[in-house]
C-alpha cells in the first residue's frame, strides 16, 4: 500500500460499525457539575454546590474511619466486605430478612439498571410517572423496552390509580420513586395499599427510596418494606449516598423475596463494589449520632427555606427530602440556573430533563449555605422582575 493509500485510511477511518438500535434512543443522562467543573468554566473561586442532593454534613465519621483501614488493603478484590454489608442490611430493614435477601450495587442507579436489565426485553413495558427520576425510562429504552409516562396529579404527585391504570399484559416493572426526586413528595400507606391491590401478580413494583432517611418520623409513609415480607413481587431500592453522604463511594443495595433477589444476581456484575466503600456503608449504619444530625439538618432546613421561598413569593413543593423542587419560574429555568452561578457562585438543577422545563431543585445546605442562596435569588429575581 502506498503511503498515499495508507494516510487516506486514517483520516477517513471506518465508520460503518455495527450499532445497538437502543442505545441510539437513549439521549446522555448530564449529571450536575462538579464544584471544580463550575470554577473552572466561570473564573470563579468560591463555589456551593445545591445541585445534586448530596449530604451537607459531608460523610460519616464512621464511615471514613473504616474507610481508611481498609486502603492497606486496596490491592485485593473485596472478599468478604459485601456479604458483611448484606448481613448487617438485613435485619436492619426488617427482623425476617437476612443477607439472603438483599443485593448490593454500585450506587442505587447500577441497582436500577440490574432491575431494568433483568426485567425488560423482547419489548416489555415499564410504567412510572412522567415527573420522577429519568434512569427509569432511560434503562427501559437502553435495554430494548417501551417506557410508559404517566403523567403526575396537578399538584405534580404520582397519579397510582393512573399507573394502575396503565399496566397491560406486557408491563414488567413498575417504578414508584418516594420520596420523589425531583418533588421530595411521598405516598400514604392507604395509597399504596390500594395501588398494591390492582397491580398483577406479573409485574415487579420497585419502590426507590433513596432519600428513605430523611422523612419526618411523623409522617404517613406507605414504604415497600412490609410488601417484601408479604412476599410479592416488591423490590425496594435504597442508597448510602444521601443517608451516609457517602455519593462518591457508590454504594446502593435492593432488598426483595429470596426468589427476586437471587434472579436480579444474574444482572450483577463481579466485584461491583470495592472494600473500601462496602466497609464504610457498613460502618455507617452504625453511626446514629450522624443519622440524627443530617434528619434533623434537613427538617430545620425546609422550614427555613420553605419561609424564605415565601417571603420571596416563590413556587415550591413541600420536600420529605433533603432538596426543594422550585415551580412556576418567572423565567426559564436555565436562565435562573446560570444567573445563579455568576451572581452567587451557587450551582442549582434545573429539572428539564425530568420533564419540568420551568421548574429547578435546590439541596438543601449548611444554613449558611441555604442563607447564600436565598440571597442570591432574591437579586436574580429582583432583575429578572425588573426586566
Amino acid at each position: 500500500m502506498s503511503i498515499s493509500n495508507q494516510q487516506s485510511r486514517i483520516s477517513n477511518p471506518m465508520t460503518t460499525f455495527v450499532q445497538n438500535p437502543n442505545l441510539l434512543k437513549v439521549p446522555l443522562y448530564v449529571a450536575g457539575k462538579s464544584v471544580e467543573e463550575v470554577q473552572e468554566e466561570y473564573g470563579l473561586a468560591d463555589v456551593v454546590k445545591m445541585a445534586s442532593n448530596e449530604n451537607a454534613l459531608g460523610p460519616s465519621p464512621m464511615a471514613m474511619a473504616a474507610a481508611q483501614k481498609w486502603l492497606a488493603e486496596s490491592h485485593r478484590y473485596p472478599g468478604i466486605a459485601e456479604r458483611d454489608l448484606r448481613r448487617a442490611i438485613g435485619p436492619r430493614i426488617h427482623p425476617s430478612l437476612n443477607e439472603r435477601n438483599v443485593l448490593i450495587g454500585n450506587g442505587a442507579t447500577d441497582v436500577i439498571r440490574m432491575i431494568a436489565q433483568s426485567f425488560v426485553f423482547n419489548g416489555g413495558e415499564t410504567v412510572t410517572c412522567k415527573v420522577a427520576f429519568p434512569m427509569y425510562h432511560l434503562f427501559t429504552t437502553m435495554f430494548g423496552g417501551k417506557p410508559v409516562l404517566v403523567p403526575p396529579t396537578p399538584d405534580l404527585r404520582f397519579d397510582l390509580p393512573a399507573i394502575a391504570a396503565a399496566i397491560t399484559p406486557d408491563t414488567r416493572l413498575v417504578f414508584l420513586c418516594a420520596p420523589n426526586n425531583p418533588t421530595g413528595l411521598i405516598f400514604s400507606r392507604a395509597e399504596v395499599d390500594d395501588f398494591m391491590s390492582r397491580v398483577p401478580e406479573h409485574v415487579a413494583v420497585v419502590f426507590d427510596e433513596a432519600y428513605f432517611d430523611f422523612v419526618d418520623e411523623e409522617a404517613d409513609y406507605g414504604v415497600g418494606t412490609e410488601y417484601v415480607v408479604a412476599g410479592r413481587n416488591a423490590i425496594v431500592v435504597r442508597s448510602f449516598s444521601k443517608s451516609a453522604g457517602l455519593a462518591n463511594m457508590r454504594v446502593g443495595y435492593a432488598a426483595a423475596k429470596t426468589e427476586l433477589i437471587e434472579y436480579l444476581h444474574h444482572a450483577q456484575l463481579p466485584f461491583n463494589s470495592g472494600a473500601v466503600a462496602l466497609a464504610a456503608a457498613r460502618a455507617s449504619l452504625d453511626d446514629a449520632d450522624y443519622a440524627r444530625r443530617s434528619k434533623q439538618l434537613a427538617r430545620e432546613e425546609r422550614k427555613y427555606m420553605y419561609a424564605a421561598l415565601d417571603a420571596l413569593y416563590v413556587s415550591y413543593v413541600r420536600s420529605q427530602a433533603n432538596f426543594v423542587l422550585l415551580t412556576d419560574l418567572p423565567m426559564p429555568a436555565a436562565a435562573l440556573a446560570e444567573s445563579l452561578i455568576r451572581h452567587g457562585g451557587v450551582v442549582v438543577r434545573p429539572m428539564a430533563a425530568w420533564g419540568m422545563p420551568n421548574a429547578v431543585r435546590m439541596t438543601l445546605g449548611t444554613h449558611a449555605e441555604n442563607e447564600r442562596f436565598v440571597a442570591t435569588l432574591k437579586v436574580v429575581l429582583e432583575d429578572a422582575r425588573k426586566n
